[in-house]
Formats: C-alpha cells, sequence, structure tokens
C-alpha cells in the first residue's frame, strides 16, 4: 500500500511540475522577446536565422490558438510581436545603412575614376572640329550679298520718321528727371 501512495504521490509530483513549468504561449513569447531584447545586437546572421526560425514556430502555434486567448493576452501578444518586429526593423536597416554609407564612400574614389579614363586628347579634337565647322560657316557666308541685303533694309526704313519718333521719346523722358 505505501508503494503504491509513494507511486501516486510521485506521479502527482511529476504532473504538477509539468504544468508548473509549461508556460502559456503569451509567456513563452514574451520570454522570447525579452532574451531577443538582451541579445539581438549582438546576434550573428546565424542567430538571426534561428531566432527567427524560433519566432516563426511560436507565432505559428499564437495564432492556432489566438481567438482562445483573453484580451489581455491577446493585447500582451501584440505589444511583443510589434517589439521584436523592431528589432528585426532596425538589424535591417543597420544593414541598409552599412549598404549606404559603404556605396557613399565609394563615390569619391569613382569619380575620379570616370576623371581618370576621360580622354582629353579626344575632347580637344572635338573641339578643334567644332572650331574649324563654326570658321567654315564664316567663310561660306557671302559678305557682299549680306551686305547688301543690310543697305536694302536700310534703305527701306524712313529715317526722318524714326528720328522724328526717337526725339519725342528723348523729350518724354527727359522731362521726367
Amino acid at each position: 500500500m505505501k508503494t503504491k501512495v509513494i507511486v501516486a504521490l510521485a506521479t502527482a509530483l511529476a504532473i504538477m511540475a509539468g504544468c508548473a513549468t509549461t508556460m502559456s504561449l503569451p509567456d513563452q513569447l514574451d520570454k522570447f522577446v525579452e532574451k531577443t531584447e538582451k541579445e539581438y545586437k549582438t546576434y550573428t546572421e546565424k542567430e538571426w536565422e534561428k531566432s527567427q526560425e524560433e519566432y516563426e514556430e511560436l507565432k505559428a502555434k499564437i495564432n492556432e490558438s489566438y481567438d482562445s486567448f483573453s484580451t489581455s493576452d491577446k493585447v500582451r501578444t501584440m505589444k511583443a510581436m510589434g517589439k521584436y518586429g523592431s528589432f528585426v526593423l532596425e538589424k535591417e536597416l543597420a544593414g541598409a545603412s552599412e549598404t549606404i554609407g559603404s556605396v557613399l564612400e565609394s563615390i569619391p574614389q569613382t569619380i575620379n575614376d570616370i576623371i581618370d579614363e576621360i580622354d582629353t586628347t579626344a575632347i580637344r579634337e572635338g573641339v578643334e572640329g567644332v572650331k574649324k565647322g563654326i570658321e567654315g560657316i564664316i567663310e561660306s557666308v557671302d559678305t557682299a550679298r549680306l551686305r547688301k541685303s543690310v543697305e536694302g533694309l536700310t534703305e527701306s526704313i524712313d529715317t526722318a520718321k524714326l528720328r522724328e519718333k526717337l526725339e519725342a521719346l528723348i523729350k518724354i523722358f527727359g522731362e521726367e528727371e
């Protein structure tokens, strides 16, 4: 009989110990997030992967039981998930800022490399070609014909009338001073 009582007590203690150590899913998530918060800044890529896997497994279990949670457990769960999400976001932004930083650091060297690659001889030859082209255009202008056109223009202008209008304008503006 003593053996049966001892076995029954041992079984009861084992069951109670098992129940006492089993945490609710919101408690498990809180514990996971607290642990992550203390350590995430020093995580290696492998540790981040492990953390993400653990989180996804825990999240899947939570999603299965979420409807049975009390309102306070639902709120607690959402806060913890948001907090974990902020750790992940911080990690991703840190990685992005490192990338942007290295790109910005490489810009001066890239510009210097481009400058080194500029073929000044080709540019000089191009400028000379443009200059010769302009000189050719100037040489091809028929100056005699141009002179005749200008003379014809001046002959067609009524200079007496123009002089009269200019003098009137001078008087108007001269009176204002």
